[in-house]
């Protein structure tokens, strides 16, 4: 349930400290790569390793052909308790690649890997050209499914105490609308959504109960 963001590069000027470096020798030939925060230029954005719940998507410019979806945890690690029924139980901020040519609608899912008969979101009717969705919100035009406690919408991960599940958000692009509304079933609305899809962009994360 994996992300890349706009990496900038800057080369700036050093003073010389009367050190030379050896040259290198032939077997010397490997790069070293790291990996980045996301980057963006919008001022309220903050870093979601920096302890902080607040989380402003970025712009992700993938490598050709590949599609990525970020949330305010890293790929495969822990979900913050603020998006879980341990806490705020709201739905994650999110952001993914601009949509493939003939996407007409993006939509949704959180999947418990665990336990994946449980629904807990559903969301599909969002515009093609929308590479984001900001926390806790259903933008117009957007439809939601019943989730698996009954309610419209977003339930969050909640794992039995004692235990810790694996959960997927997915980002689908689908290639024709799916011809339902609020308030469907989730079994519906998924049919729906993976008989339309043409891609696919996910990310990971875990939670445990104590």
């Amino acid at each position: 349930m994996t992300t890349s963001c706009l990496l900038l590069m800057a080369v700036g000027g050093c003073k010389s400290d009367g050190r030379v470096l050896r040259p290198a020798r032939a077997d010397q030939n490997a790069s070293v790569s790291t990996s980045a925060p996301p980057v963006t230029d919008d001022p309220t954005f903050v870093d979601p390793d920096a302890g902080d719940s607040t989380f402003a998507p970025s712009t992700l410019v993938p490598p050709a052909g590949v599609l990525l979806a970020t949330a305010p945890w890293r790929d495969g690690e822990a979900i913050d308790p603020r998006f879980t029924c341990d806490g705020l139980n709201v739905a994650p901020a999110l952001s993914w690649s601009a949509a493939p040519a003939g996407t007409v609608e993006i939509a949704i899912t959180l999947v418990d890997l665990d336990a994946p008969l449980f629904a807990h979101w559903v969301i599909a009717g969002l515009s093609p050209a929308s590479i984001a969705l900001d926390e806790d919100t259903v933008p117009i035009g957007a439809y939601e499914a019943l989730n698996g406690a009954g309610d419209l919408g977003y339930t969050g991960p909640c794992p039995p105490a004692g235990s810790t599940h694996d959960y997927a958000v997915a980002v689908h692009y689908l290639g024709a609308a799916t011809g339902l509304d609020d308030g469907s079933t989730a079994e519906d609305l998924v049919a729906a959504i993976e008989a339309a899809e043409t891609a696919i962009a996910d990310v990971t994360g875990t939670f445990s109960r104590a």
